[in-house]
């Protein structure tokens, strides 16, 4: 079987360097690193990967998950590999197109060894070769408490870690501060945190967020 090649895209240097240098070890084909997804774009037309490893947040502009999109459109057959700090793509922003079948979903905080990454390009190549994988569902690493949770939940965690209040949370999604308190107390239920003083409720939810996010604790 011909060496798979693969194409990372990845905005920060240092963890891209990184990844290439692992996989390299591990006798990964890497045929090309970038940092944008202008670049991902180029490479990808010009290169013609077996497998993207992608970063979720590429900065201002498209999202990793915007190029597998693309990436599935012009390419069938593409193996997906998504490697983020974000336990929940919907943390990142709203209206995020869904996660393509067959990609395998891989939260950076939950990886103890490049191993990990060179069984998820395994099985992104398995999903490209093998037809009746293909409505394999993509495998993730997102935690079951975030996974039950809805669009509009996930939204006001996030709007709530940035230091929005309810009265400005009610205002952008067009509904009441009693409609968002609401939305507050489930998503309070869903992440085991306990009930509190409002201040010190939206407190915890911040750092759950931060935490899902791979951005420490407040």
């Amino acid at each position: 079987m011909q060496t798979p090649r693969i194409l990372v895209v990845e905005d920060d240097a240092f963890t891209r360097t990184s990844i290439v240098g692992a996989l390299a070890s591990n006798g990964i084909d890497v045929i090309d690193s970038v940092a944008t997804s202008a670049e991902a774009v180029s490479s990808f037309e010009k290169h013609k990967p077996d497998v993207v490893l992608l970063d979720l947040d590429l900065g201002y502009g498209p999202t990793g998950l915007d190029l597998a999109r693309a990436f599935r459109l012009r390419n069938p057959n593409i193996g997906l590999v998504m490697l983020t700090t974000y336990s929940d793509p919907r943390l990142l922003r709203a209206n995020l197109p869904a996660i393509p079948a067959g990609t395998e979903y891989l939260v950076k905080s939950n990886i103890g060894e490049i191993k990990i990454v060179s069984d998820a390009i395994k099985l992104a190549i398995n999903y490209s070769s093998n037809s009746s994988n293909k409505i394999k569902q993509a495998r993730n690493d997102i935690p079951r408490d975030l996974q039950g949770m809805t669009d509009i939940q996930i939204e006001t965690l996030r709007m709530v870690a940035q230091g929005h209040t309810n009265s400005e949370i009610a205002k952008q999604r067009f509904v009441s501060e009693k409609a968002v308190e609401q939305t507050i107390a489930k998503i309070a239920k869903a992440l085991d945190i306990p009930a509190a003083t409002n201040q010190n409720q939206r407190v915890h939810i911040a750092r759950v967020y931060f935490r899902l996010t791979g951005q420490g604790n407040l």
